[in-house]
Formats: C-alpha cells, structure tokens, sequence
C-alpha cells in the first residue's frame, strides 16, 4: 500500500470518527482541510479554498485570541497543544470544538508543517454545560438552606458538606473533605457522631437526636436536631450516611418560655382568690380550682359530679338559663350576680363567663360577694336611719301647721266663732301641706326603693333631688348649701345608688361644719364643671377639713372618726364603691383653703369625675 493509499484510508478513518484533519504549510502559508473540517464548518469542499486568515474567521470573537496564543505558543515550545473554543456560525449559532496540532521543524529549528485535527464536541459541551448548570444550581441550594448538611462514606470519611456545615467546623469544605470528625472535634463528640452513624447506617428509617452545638466559627451556640439516613446505590449497598442538622434553637426557646407561662398560669390558678372552672356547654364542671372549692365549700371530687346550674338557687334558675342564653349569642358575661344553695348554706356570688380557645368549653370566674352583700344591707339600713331623721325633720313644719290651724278651727267651732272665720283659706293651706307631705313620701319612696334598673338619667337633677330629700335636715342644723350646677351631662346609670352616695358626702360634710365651726356661717358647697365630655362634681365645706393622717383611709369599710353611736364607718366606703364600680367614675378627696365672701375658709373637697 502506497502512501497516498495509507492517507485516503486514514481520512476516511477520521471522518466516520467526525474528526478533521488540517494541514498548514508554513514555507508556503497554504493551508489544506479534510472533508470532516468541510462539513464541521458547513462549508462547500468545491469552491472554497481555506487561508489561515479564513480559519481564524469562523472561530468565535471572543475565542480567537485563546485560540491563537495556544498555537503560537506551541511553535515557540515545540509542544504539541490541544484546546476546546467555539465556532461562530453563520446563522449565529455557536459549535463547540477540540482543537489540538503539532509542528514539524527542520534541523536549525524552523518550523516547517504543522498539522492538527478537529472534532465537533458540540453535543457533549451542551450536556457537560447543562449538567454543570444543574450542578450549580443544586450547590447554590444547598449553600443557601439554613440547615447543615453533610455526607461521610462508610469509614465516617467526609465526602462533602455545605456552607453552614462549614461554619460548625470552622473550615472550608475542601479542608473538610476528605478527613473524618476526629479532625476538628474533640473524641467525645467525634465518638458521639460516629455512633450515631453507625446507628442510621444500620437502621430502615432516618434517625434523628439533639444536641447543643458550638460554631467554631464564631463560637455561637445552637441546639440542632440531627436527622442521619444512610445512602444506597442502585444495588442496595450501603455508601454512607447523609446528614442534616437543623437549627431548633428559637423553638426551644418558645418552648420553655411557653412552659414557664404554663407554670406561671397554673401557680396563678392554683394560688388566685378567685374561684375559677371550666364547664361544658351544659355548666358541667370538667374543672376546678382550690378558690372554687373554698367558696362552695365542695370538694373537687363533689364539684365535677355536678353542674354550675344545679347549685344555683332553685327560684334563681330561670334567670341564670336567660344569662346563659345571652352568654351562648355574646359570648361573654361580666359581673353577673346570683344566688347559690350549697348544702343549705346561701351563697352570693358574682360571675364572668368566657369561651375556651376550643369554643367547646366555658371559662368561669367566679368571687364570694357575701360580705359585701352584708356590707351593703348594713349600708342600707343605716341610710334608712338617715332618712328616717330626715322624714321627721321634712314633716315637722308641716305638721305644726296643720296642727295649729286644726286646733284653731276646734276652738272656734266651741265658742261657735266659725260662722264669719274664712275657713276656705285655712282649708288651703292645710291641702298644700298635705301635698308637701305626700311629695316627700314618694321622694323618700323612690329613694329606699331597692330598684337595680339601668337607666338613662341627668345628674343635675340627681343632685337637686338629693337636696330637695336633705333641705330640712341643713335648716335645722342651720347649714347653708350653696350651689352652681350650671353644667350637666346625662349617663347610663342608677339614681338611687347616686342619690345615696351624694347624701353620704353631704351628711359628712354637715356632720363636719357642725362639730367644728362654732361662731361663723355653717356652709356647703356643690358645683358642677362641664370639661369635655366629663362632669366635674365637687363637694366642699368649711368644717377645717381631714386630718392629713387619715385622709387616706376615709373610703376604707368600718373606719370611723366619730363615736360609734353617731358613724358606722360604712357610708363613704360604699360611696366610694357605687360611684366606681357601679358607674365607672372617679371619686378624690383633699383638703382646700379658699375664699368665700372675703373671709379665708378650709375644708375637705370631693371631686367627682363622671365621663
């Protein structure tokens, strides 16, 4: 076989491997192409006729110095070179190629030929890039998780690991790779890790524990729940563990800052005055606190055996089923009152009602309000002696004068002086202070009315009523009441309860100027001040006002400066309660020096706020 038989065989080799051959003659700068090249170029073989200037023109831009360097520098070394560039077609697509050539040289070291081939390695570029993308793509997720994650061979060798899991040891991952947990923790610890390995390398599921973890990195700590699976190629056989370490570290915290919480409402439930229960959906009590217990006097064994209902009053039940009722469209109650019979002992209590997160069950809350129901009869009864006085003081008048005219008509009538008398006059007057009489059993009627409606109602005629029930207990003490009730305001509320809370203050307040003011005007001053939607209430008088050691303690149940016979010491502390519980005011007391028709006066001021 001749030579140029050997050189078609070979060409025809290259081109079913798609390779192409190239030829340059550096003497004559011609420059020869296989077939292959043709048609890796997409060039017609027939009329085109290759230069080196022609070569570079189809390499791509931004690959042609790359290119050229490599062959250039090959001559300068007399290496062969073998590079990978792209092509720029004339359609714009780019192919990717192999390029790699060699040189001969003459004995002085000229070069002389230099020959080379080209393969499309297009396909495979594509793939390699794709797959690189993809690769990238999965290192980018990998490096942004907040887990760590991490993966050993069977001999707890490191194979790789990610950002995070970087940071724990405190190196990069190619420090990492290849070295075990021997390498960058204590034995301890690195005895831990291995067990745990061997554990999930041998287990059918993932396997996960906890621990706290120091970063070596910035020594931070974290608690991580480790989760460890082994890895299996395609035949079953075991290649290593994966791991995945995950920061729970603000859970935990969650989870003991929930626990002390739940610790803290337990102690509260447990420890508070207040009874509390849970009910079902038909006052069943599923259950009970200690308080709950002490005010029922029931065990908590007797207390889940019955119902809220069943220990209500039995005349009460009706009006308890209505609140419930309105409990079940509102779903809350506050501050409802009723009866409760235990074992024959009479219970007054107040209840609040609110839904459990589960909407199933009902919270309770529930006060003894025995005492102060005792305190408020007590209270009662002594406004009633109150009145009492204040009925005789009102009646006095009236009566002496129906007293003296009657009397006066029956001696006329026995010296038989009638016939030119004008009756009709003295018949008159007896009528209008009938009236007057009549007028001041309904007021006091009104007012010991034990009436628990809410209704609208003004609180300067509040005010003016109560005066109208105390005008002949000030006359007789000689006591001036003087009043500015200019401003007035109308609110949601009971008049008996105000009516009795103002008489308190005012009958202290006469109490007061008529122990300690001797040879001067007796006086009482009520005024009303409007600011904003407040009204302002304020009670003053000239009795030398309150000892700076006790002003404090006036509002306080059973305190007292006077004799026991004439105080009780419960007015003003009911005052106190039905203005501020009751109708959600304020009351203060202080003492004020002022000036009254140019004389210098001190005495004790309540001031009243209602909103």
């Amino acid at each position: 076989m001749n030579k140029y038989e050997y050189k078609n065989q070979l060409e025809t080799l290259q081109e079913l491997a798609h390779i192409g051959l190239w030829e340059f003659d550096l003497t004559t700068k011609t420059l020869t192409w296989s077939n292959e090249i043709y048609n890796i170029f997409e060039m017609d073989n027939k009329t085109f006729i290759p230069t080196y200037e022609d070569f570079f023109k189809i390499v791509h831009p931004e690959d042609k110095e790359l290119l050229e360097n490599a062959y250039l520098n090959s001559l300068k070394t007399k290496e062969k070179f073998k590079i990978n560039h792209r092509l720029l077609m004339n359609d714009g697509r780019v192919k990717y190629v192999e390029e790699s050539g060699n040189t001969l040289f003459d004995e002085k070291g000229n070069p002389l030929i230099s020959r080379g081939t080209v393969q499309d390695i297009t396909e495979l570029s594509l793939a390699k890039i794709e797959a690189q993308n993809e690769h990238n793509k999965l290192k980018a997720i990998l490096e942004n998780i907040p887990d760590l994650l991490w993966i050993k061979d069977v001999n707890g060798v490191y194979i790789t690991c990610n950002k995070r899991f970087e940071d724990f040891f405190g190196a990069k991952e190619k420090d990492i790779i290849n070295k075990t947990d021997y390498d960058f923790v204590d034995k301890k610890l690195a005895d831990f890790f291995k067990e745990h390995d061997i554990k999930a390398m041998n287990s059918k599921k993932p396997l996960s524990n906890f621990e706290d973890i120091t970063f070596a990195s910035d020594g931070h700590k974290e608690y991580l729940q480790s989760i460890k699976s082994k890895v299996i190629d395609s035949n079953g056989n075991i290649l290593g563990v994966l791991g995945i370490g995950r920061d729970l570290t603000e859970l935990r915290d969650k989870e003991v800052k929930l626990t002390e919480q739940q610790e803290e409402l337990q102690s509260i439930y447990n420890t508070t005055k207040d009874g509390l229960a849970i009910v079902d959906m038909k006052t069943n009590f599923v259950k009970v606190n200690k308080a709950y217990c002490e005010i029922t006097g029931l065990s908590e064994e007797e207390l889940l055996g019955t119902s809220c209902l069943a220990l209500s009053d039995p005349q009460d039940r009706e009006r308890v089923s209505a609140i419930m009722n309105e409990f079940m469209q509102k779903g809350v109650i506050d501050n409802f009152e009723k009866v409760c019979i235990i074992k024959n002992k009479r219970i007054n209590v107040t209840l609040s009602a609110s839904w459990m997160p589960d909407k199933k069950h009902i919270l309770l809350s529930m006060k003894d309000i025995t005492k102060n129901k005792l305190f408020e009869e007590q209270s009662k009864l002594a406004a009633m002696g109150e009145m009492i006085g204040n009925i005789a003081h009102q009646w006095r008048q009236p009566l002496s004068v129906i007293t003296t005219i009657s009397s006066n008509i029956k001696l006329r009538s026995e010296y038989d002086q009638l016939e030119d008398y004008d009756i009709e006059s003295d018949m008159n007057i007896i009528m209008q202070q009938a009236q007057y009489l009549s007028k001041t059993i309904d007021d006091f009627r009104n007012f010991i009315r034990n009436t628990k409606d809410v209704h609208k109602l003004s609180l300067k005629d509040t005010i003016e009523k109560t005066l109208s029930i105390l005008h002949s207990a000030m006359i007789n003490n000689s006591i001036t009441i003087i009043t500015d009730l200019k401003d007035d305001i109308e609110i949601e509320g009971y008049e008996n309860e105000l009516i009795q809370s103002f008489i308190n203050i005012i009958n202290n307040a006469k109490d007061a100027v008529k122990e300690n003011v001797k040879n001067d005007e007796k006086l009482i001053f009520i005024d009303t001040k409007k600011e904003d939607s407040s009204l302002i209430i304020t009670i003053k008088d000239n009795g030398g006002g309150i000892s700076d050691n006790i002003i404090h303690r006036i509002f306080e149940p059973y305190f007292t400066t006077k004799n026991k016979t004439v105080g009780t010491g419960i007015g003003l502390s009911m005052t106190y309660k039905m203005i501020t519980e009751r109708h959600n005011a304020s009351i203060d007391v202080y003492n004020e020096e002022y000036i009254y028709n140019n004389k210098n006066y001190k005495g004790a001021c309540f001031k009243i706020t209602f909103k």
